[in-house]
């Protein structure tokens, strides 16, 4: 059964070693798309060449390189068959909560790219994000100017709420405790999904299931 794009340079017992790793790389796979490769055959239960005096002892060249369970690369669990972030692992890193930028860095840093179909879905869920930011900053300016201070002691501001609805005013808190987190995170090279994840859920309780996270 075919596991990924190493099957190719398989040794003829069906295993791999020197060969696969020096053919993988000569055809312009990264260190880390190969390592991850490699460990992607190995939980297949192929045979790899690991033992004393062999290629990949005590890791031989994937030794410091991020694999599959490195917050170095931490999209590489999601790694398909061709070594790429094609749409099936895009959606499934999705799905898992890492929003669409975090999704293309995240394929950047293992080595990767995302192919045609990945790449169409990414462009429609940052259009889709940018969509959603543009509604909640016309929100936010509509609460301003209704809330502007006017002359006369019978005027008074209107309430969020009373401005977009119960809605509207969580999803419009819950997109600025998202551009806080964003910033705060912003620069470090630890993920914030958990932070992302939280402002998302909020949002989606506050604002009746409203279009939050692409």
């Amino acid at each position: 059964m075919a596991v990924n794009f190493l099957d190719q340079w398989k040794s003829p017992r069906g295993t791999i070693g020197k060969y696969a790793w020096d053919q993988a790389a000569a055809a312009g796979f990264s260190p880390q798309q190969i390592k991850v490769a490699v460990q992607q055959q190995s939980q297949a239960g192929t045979g790899i060449n690991n033992a004393p005096g062999q290629f990949f002892h005590q890791g031989g060249p994937m030794r410091g390189v991020a694999g599959i369970a490195s917050s170095e690369n931490p999209m590489g669990r999601f790694q398909g068959p061709g070594g790429n972030m094609g749409l099936v692992s895009y959606m499934k890193a999705k799905q898992a909560g890492y929003s669409a930028q975090e999704i293309k860095e995240g394929a950047a840093a293992g080595g990767m790219f995302l192919p045609v179909g990945a790449t169409a879905q990414y462009n429609m869920d940052m259009q889709a994000a940018n969509e959603r930011d543009q509604q909640l900053n016309y929100m936010q300016q509509l609460i301003d100017v209704v809330n502007r201070p006017q002359p006369g002691p019978s005027r008074v501001g209107r309430s969020s709420s009373y401005v977009v609805g119960t809605g509207g005013a969580a999803e419009l808190q819950a997109n600025q405790r998202y551009k806080k987190a964003k910033e705060k995170y912003k620069g470090s090279k630890k993920w914030s999904r958990e932070a992302f994840n939280a402002v998302n859920a909020s949002a989606a309780t506050g604002a009746g299931g409203g279009t939050v996270n692409p």
